[in-house]
């Protein structure tokens, strides 16, 4: 979710499906999409513009507001792997102490850690841009590492819902980080994908088609997975303008092919400059997410 821009990681709705047929059957009550946001501070719960139902934050004291706002919390548990370095990621092993930290988390947040809250132990699996290796040289400790999380995820916090972000830039061109990143979706409980676009028009179709598909793949590799679609809230002043509206106009339409969407950039925009934040998009362009705000602009 957040590793594109060194950090991460949804407003709400209720999709309708029809009501009972002639059988006599009872109709079947409409799925609840989760709509959230990511968040800094506590205090952007209370200016948000999005309708929203979910929170995630790389904060303690966000995560707590968030519970408290009685939304569905998305836990960082991003702790047992090495912070990146100058020369990229660090995802081939676990930090020496990493189940101690996971010890610690548990016994000082125990009142986060409600049944089936939902954890992100990885952000953007596979993906370190200095190193773009296809091979199973470099892939395979990497999914062992991933595997080792989440077996000290199960042992200690054993009702948690684990999941990963999975960015479509780790897979073009490469082939083989694509059948890595199905082999760790099979130990996951949920899973989200941030097809940011980064302003270069010539990616455009290739992260469409990323988009349109990857909840199905997703869902072909484990029918049980949940799918969070990561939807780009921000845009930097190189982009241009029509054509990224362009592109969230698809964008948001394929965010609806997923089980719950989750919104980046709106008020937190990471280490970007504040001004590319979505609440200060034109009105032209907020109104393409007007099925997610609070009040249409």
């Amino acid at each position: 979710m957040k590793q594109l821009f060194a950090a991460l990681l949804v407003s709400v709705f209720l999709t309708s499906c029809g009501g009972g047929g002639s059988n006599g059957s009872t109709p079947t009550p409409p799925k609840a999409v989760l709509v959230g946001e990511i968040f800094s501070t506590p205090s952007q719960l209370n200016t948000a513009d999005l309708a929203f139902t979910a929170g995630y934050a790389g904060n303690l004291t966000t995560s707590r507001a968030i519970k408290a706002a009685d939304k569905t919390n998305l836990l960082d548990l991003l702790l047992m792997f090495p912070a990146p370095t100058a020369q990229g990621r660090v995802l081939d092993r676990l930090l020496p102490d990493a189940e101690q930290r996971l010890v610690q988390y548990v016994a000082a947040n125990g009142d986060l850690l409600t049944p089936g809250v939902r954890v992100l132990v990885l952000d953007e699996i596979f993906w370190n841009p200095p190193d773009q290796s296809d091979s199973d040289a470099v892939l395979q400790p990497q999914l062992d590492a991933f595997k080792a999380a989440v077996a000290l995820v199960r042992k200690h916090i054993p009702g948690a819902a684990i999941g990963i972000t999975v960015t479509p830039y780790a897979t073009f061109g490469r082939p083989n980080t694509l059948r890595f990143i199905q082999m760790a979706l099979r130990d996951l409980d949920w899973v989200g994908t941030d097809p940011y676009w980064l302003g270069d028009a010539a990616v455009i179709p290739a992260l469409h088609n990323w988009s349109a598909t990857f909840h199905t793949l997703a869902k072909s590799v484990k029918p049980t997975l949940e799918t969070w679609f990561i939807a780009q809230a921000f845009r930097l002043s190189s982009y241009d303008l029509p054509t990224f509206n362009a592109y969230i106009a698809q964008h948001l339409l394929d965010a609806e092919r997923y089980d719950n969407v989750l919104f980046f950039g709106w008020q937190f925009a990471s280490e970007l400059d504040p001004s590319s934040a979505g609440i200060n998009f034109p009105v032209e362009t907020k109104r393409l997410y007007r099925k997610y705000l609070k009040s249409t602009p």
